[in-house]
């Protein structure tokens, strides 16, 4: 490939990934933030809203695959200049992802208290759990699933921007609210964890909305209306759930195994499960330019083949790779050399979870490469149409590699939370050589858009 071509990748992918490294620095402060906040509650609180969280919205990201499919298939009809196609297969996601979304919340109405109080077997923890889901699950967090969606339809056409605008609006109002609710600043009610909980719900609300009007009322190049959304299209649905469900079930893998994980850390206390929640808050910073990459080369991937380029497709995904990789780097050298300084951040009032999250986010600086590459090359298959592979792949690595090791750690030889985080780094070494392979063997001429083979995407 000439050096222009090179030069003209690489700035189409730093293009669409720097919006997208902002919005998830949004989010990423705003988890920071509550977890900051919530922190100085105490460990039961701190566990409570992470374990609370982490139930709601990764069940709901299971369900938002929808948006991968929706990515990954509009940024190929965008390449293919067919917005027509696009705005219909968006509209279709949207509505299997409106349908999904009632469902959730009646089953979380339902069934939600009842889990949490089987699972947590601290009676205080669990208590407060169940304060934290109903909260944000009726203040509207179930709405985060048509935002993934809907923004994943805005990215497939290559606009980046949008979401990020959206994001640094609610996520704002999700700051202030946290100031105001969770310790009753200028007057507001101290509400604790419950005031946690209404910040972030009704910040997924507001978000959903403006990510509906922009979409509706935005004059872009996606022709999008109430038309492309009812009725149910069979043909056009079955076409996204045949990208989505792959995507969903690696979600429901990746979330799952660290949904396991999160209880069986439980039994080794409350210190080392608010060290491992805190380490995790801390190393959430890396993870921004990782999705931010993935998601340029998930669309770039599919808009590239889309027009027929099947070259500078398979380069784009590679020099997404690099770039992530080495930014991903970057930031695991601070986490190694300082860990105290970042993790002051949090304020931890026990030395002892100080203590075990500083090491956990010195061993966090060693998978940093090996979770870009993951995280990357997956994005890229994504943007192939391959959504299989990272899921096998992601299977795998949790079956025979993280669960084993993690169930170990915990109930065979007592470690402490630690070693936790080397299972983890070597899961994702793993996960990263077999995504490389599967990448590398594409055929990539086979790939691209043909108006008569559409369907087969």
């Amino acid at each position: 490939m000439p050096r222009s071509q090179h030069y003209k990748v690489i700035t189409g992918i730093l293009i669409l990934a720097w919006p997208v490294v902002l919005e998830m620095a949004l989010h990423t402060f705003v988890w920071i933030f509550d977890t900051a906040m919530v922190m100085r509650l105490g460990a039961h609180e701190a566990s409570a809203v992470e374990y609370g969280a982490l139930v709601l919205f990764n069940t709901l990201m299971v369900f938002g695959a929808l948006g991968v499919g929706a990515n990954a298939l509009v940024a190929r009809y965008t390449g293919a200049g067919n917005m027509k196609k696009a705005a219909e297969t968006g509209g279709q996601a949207l509505l299997l992802g409106l349908l999904i979304t009632v469902f959730l919340f009646f089953t979380g109405y339902f069934f939600g208290g009842g889990f949490f109080h089987r699972v947590i077997k601290d009676a205080v923890t669990a208590s407060l759990t169940v304060d934290y889901f109903y909260t944000a699950l009726l203040s509207g967090g179930v709405l985060l699933l048509p935002l993934i969606v809907v923004n994943g339809i805005i990215r497939g056409t290559g606009n980046t921007r949008a979401p990020m605008l959206i994001a640094l609006v609610a996520n704002v109002y999700n700051v202030v609210g946290d100031y105001l609710l969770i310790f009753g600043n200028f007057g507001f009610p101290a509400m604790g964890v419950k005031g946690a909980a209404l910040a972030t719900g009704t910040a997924q609300l507001l978000g959903a909305v403006l990510a509906l009007g922009y979409l509706f009322l935005s004059r872009g190049k996606l022709p999008f209306s109430v038309c492309n959304i009812f009725p149910l299209r069979k043909d056009v649905a079955r076409q996204v759930l045949k990208l989505s469900l792959p995507a969903g079930a690696e979600e429901v893998t990746r979330s799952g195994s660290r949904m396991l994980s999160m209880t069986w850390i439980t039994a080794l206390g409350a210190a080392s499960f608010a060290a491992n929640a805190a380490a995790v808050a801390a190393e959430s910073f890396s993870f921004m330019p990782g999705y931010a990459f993935a998601i340029a080369a998930t669309t770039l991937v599919g808009q590239r083949l889309g027009a027929g380029e099947a070259g500078p497709a398979r380069e784009t995904g590679y020099w997404a790779c690099a770039l992530g990789t080495g930014l991903m780097s970057l930031i695991g050298l601070a986490f190694l050399f300082f860990p105290y300084a970042i993790m002051s951040l949090f304020n931890p009032p026990d030395p002892e979870v100080l203590r075990l999250a500083v090491l956990c986010l010195k061993i966090a600086a060693v998978e940093q490469p090996f979770i870009a590459l993951t995280m990357i090359f997956s994005g890229a298959l994504r943007g192939a149409g391959d959504t299989r592979g990272p899921f096998q792949i992601e299977l795998v690595s949790n079956l025979f590699i993280r669960l084993p090791l993690i169930y170990a750690v915990v109930f065979i030889f007592q470690l402490e939370v630690t070693y936790i985080w080397w299972a983890t780094a070597l899961q994702f070494g793993v996960s990263s050589a077999l995504l490389f392979v599967r990448y590398r063997r594409k055929k990539w001429h086979a790939l691209v858009y043909h108006p008569s083979r559409a369907a087969s995407f």
